[in-house]
């Protein structure tokens, strides 16, 4: 009972930060010509671009298309791989169906169904950031390196048209790439430092195990045929690039991806991104950033009449979660604070106070056995909570991106 009296006080908390600080009215639009006027010094050159898109530029072009919008979506991606690592035996229309509840963005939707794609991303946090805010900063940009790396391949030797993916060359400026057969996807794999015929150090990105020779090789195709009859707005033939504007396109729109995208961590510096509101009813700010190491970082507060709050979450690179709050009320005139952990081994712990001065802790093992509660054990735990990190009270919890405190069900 006392449990669910602390989640019900979070839960409330974290929505009016995140209603409040996700106004409609903080949408970016999109201005003509592409990009943030307020983000013009952070531009990146020809070379700087080149690199970033050095290993995804030889995918095909609705691939590339899902990739540079998702990329906006750090926090998404993130949680995407997650959860598609609990369910690695969905496939087909049974994986297609339960992305299609999600609320995630449709570029994040659309990579779940390609895994290797969205794993590599997440692993890859540091360089994911940086190729999003280079798109939605500088869009054309960005496509423009995309070609010069086409044509730099095609140049050497290198891309070809095959068995698994077809290349068209439609006019001196545009290589298009898509699948020879539209209803099985091959992502190529190749080392972007010697496929090009030019040596590229990207920034933040490790290819993993590929081949040293400037070869493209291909895995297992991905059959699309679910996505493309079962109806999905998300699916592979709504996404595309206009070469010629120099923007992703999405159901036949030019798409920019995250309209709130302000920066993040990259290997050219660290900006950070979010959002702030200052109003009549009170004020709320959140924030988002990566961390050098793929960490993963989301943090927020707010006051109003009642109180105020602030809390912050780190997706550690291993799958660790950890989130730490602290807050007070107006009405009863006192504090409370709430800590947790939890492992990608199994197990977690939590603990805290409410603003009545109630106390809490427990957490489940490995095993999944329940402990602790207040004066006795409780009868449900959610499996992501875990216990404090410092004697003072500090932890985490996995704060769920669409409000609230929640875990796995």
């Amino acid at each position: 009972m006392i449990y669910n009296r602390l989640r019900k006080i979070l839960a409330t908390a974290l929505s009016l930060l995140l209603i409040i600080a996700w106004s409609p009215g903080y949408a970016y639009q999109e201005q003509e010509g592409g990009g943030n006027p307020n983000m013009e010094s952070a531009k990146k050159s020809p070379e700087q671009l080149q690199a970033l898109a050095a290993p995804i530029a030889l995918y095909p072009d609705a691939l590339v298309a899902q990739i540079l919008s998702a990329a906006t979506f750090p926090d998404q991606i993130a949680e995407a791989s997650a959860w598609q690592q609990q369910h690695k035996d969905w496939t087909g229309k049974k994986l297609a169906d339960e992305v299609n509840k999600q609320s995630w963005d449709p570029s994040v939707k659309a990579l779940t169904q390609f895994p290797s794609v969205l794993e590599n991303m997440d692993k890859n946090m540091s360089w994911t950031s940086e190729m999003g805010e280079a798109y939605h900063t500088q869009p054309q940009d960005v496509m423009k390196a995309v070609q010069v790396l086409r044509k730099q391949a095609k140049a050497a030797g290198h891309l070809n048209s095959s068995s698994q993916m077809t290349v068209v060359e439609e006019s001196p400026d545009v290589i298009v790439i898509k699948p020879a057969n539209p209803e099985v996807v091959y992502v190529p794999t190749y080392n972007p430092t010697v496929i090009y015929g030019t040596s590229y150090v990207v920034p933040g990105y490790t290819a993993g195990d590929v081949a040293a020779a400037a070869v493209i090789g291909f895995g297992t195709g991905i059959a699309i045929g679910a996505m493309m009859s079962g109806g999905y707005s998300w699916g592979w033939t709504a996404w595309g690039c206009g070469w010629h504007g120099g923007t992703v396109v999405y159901g036949h729109t030019a798409y920019y991806g995250n309209a709130a995208w302000h920066g993040g961590y990259g290997a050219y510096g660290y900006h950070g991104y979010g959002t702030a509101y200052h109003g009549a009813y009170g004020s709320a700010a959140a924030y988002h950033g990566v961390g050098p190491n793929g960490a993963y970082h989301t943090g927020g507060a707010y006051q109003t009449a009642y109180g105020g709050a602030a809390r912050n979450t780190t997706y550690a690179p291993g799958g660790a979660v950890h989130t730490s709050g602290t807050g007070y009320s107006n009405v009863t005139g006192q504090g409370y604070h709430y800590g947790a952990t939890s492992t990608p081994y199994g197990g977690s712990a939590y603990h805290g106070t409410t603003a009545s001065g109630e106390h809490v802790a427990g957490g489940t093992t490995a095993g999944g056995e329940h402990w602790g509660g207040s004066g006795g054990a409780l009868s449900h735990d959610n499996g992501w909570s875990s216990r404090a990190a410092s004697s003072r009270g500090w932890g985490s919890m996995h704060a769920g991106g669409s409000g609230g405190f929640h875990g796995r069900r």
